[in-house]
């Protein structure tokens, strides 16, 4: 694999403000690629025709990036209306964006010698790896030489993973892009605010997490909101590894072995997952949201 510099960024939400600053903080730059992870437009929270219009103003900021790198971009869950009860349509139904290459969500493409794919379990060694939601095995353990994703808003870097966070939020704060050099015996990100200072650390409560951004002013995400996030969608993988189809619960023990084989092999990592798992266990109503709830035999979950 040759040298590769890469603009990465995702998640306006259909802002232009933000890709107007990206545009100018990257002028007279050039770069091999362009990834864009997602959410281009906010049909999903506004309505189909605003996120048509979002579309259409994105696309001019879209062409002059493209002049700087070839674009590539995967659309995301908010590019498309919020239907009640029917099929709902994609902002890319009603308007093809003219520019750069739009990889299809779990599919492959490839782009100047270089080959993109959105399925994680497609993602060989030479591939980049692009989805907008996040896969957890993907991101702590993918075989790719490249992991972009989105959709969070939280970013952060794993080895050779990134979360892109978000160029606007729904706050209406402008967030940050990255920058990214891959060669064959090195990968380093590194990120630039909009309008203010970013920074990269890693909490040393939560190293398996990886190397977080933030703004100056901000500390570690899982320090301030706790880990359940990431457990809740972690605990539903080690599910499905730790039990076949006949079997409805399987035991902590199990559950924390299956996390760290098929997810983070990390023993701070362990004990966090194991803590969370037990106070899943010893609740007396569990929670709508809680991916696991207590199995009649002590110490073992199953399915909600």
């Amino acid at each position: 694999m040759t040298h590769q510099r890469i603009l990465a960024c995702g998640d306006n939400h259909g802002d232009t403000e933000s890709l107007e600053k990206l545009v100018e903080a990257t002028d007279g730059e050039e770069f091999d690629f362009i990834i864009h992870t997602g959410d281009i437009t906010n049909a999903y929270k506004t309505d189909l025709e605003t996120g048509v219009d979002q579309l259409q103003a994105v696309e001019p900021y879209f062409e002059t990036l493209a002049e700087r790198g070839t674009l590539v971009y995967i659309y995301g869950n908010r590019d498309k209306e919020r239907a009640f009860g029917g099929s709902p349509t994609h902002v890319s139904e009603e308007y093809e964006l003219s520019v750069g290459h739009r990889l299809q969500a779990g599919g492959e493409l490839t782009v100047d010698g270089q080959r993109f794919t959105a399925d994680p379990a497609d993602a060989g060694p030479e591939d980049i790896l692009l989805t907008h939601g996040i896969s957890q095995e993907a991101f702590f353990q993918s075989s790719a030489n490249a992991y972009f994703c989105g959709d969070t808003h939280r970013a952060r870097q794993f080895k050779t993973a990134l979360n892109t966070g978000y160029l606007h939020n729904d706050k209406g704060f402008n967030g940050a892009y990255f920058t990214a050099t891959l060669d064959d015996d090195e990968w380093e990100a590194a990120v630039h605010g909009l309008d203010e200072q970013w920074k990269g650390f890693v909490c040393p409560d939560h190293q398996w997490y990886g190397r977080q951004f933030t703004p100056e002013k901000f500390g570690c995400g899982l320090c301030k909101f706790g880990p359940g996030r990431q457990f809740s969608s972690i605990a539903f993988i080690a599910f499905e590894k730790a039990t076949s189809e006949e079997e409805e619960t399987a035991s902590i023990d199990d559950l924390v072995v299956a996390a760290r084989d098929g997810v983070v092999d990390d023993e701070t990592f362990a004990d966090q997952f194991r803590s969370y798992l037990e106070e899943l266990a010893n609740v007396d109503r569990p929670h709508p949201t809680d991916p696991l709830k207590p199995a009649e035999s002590p110490e073992s979950l199953k399915r909600q």
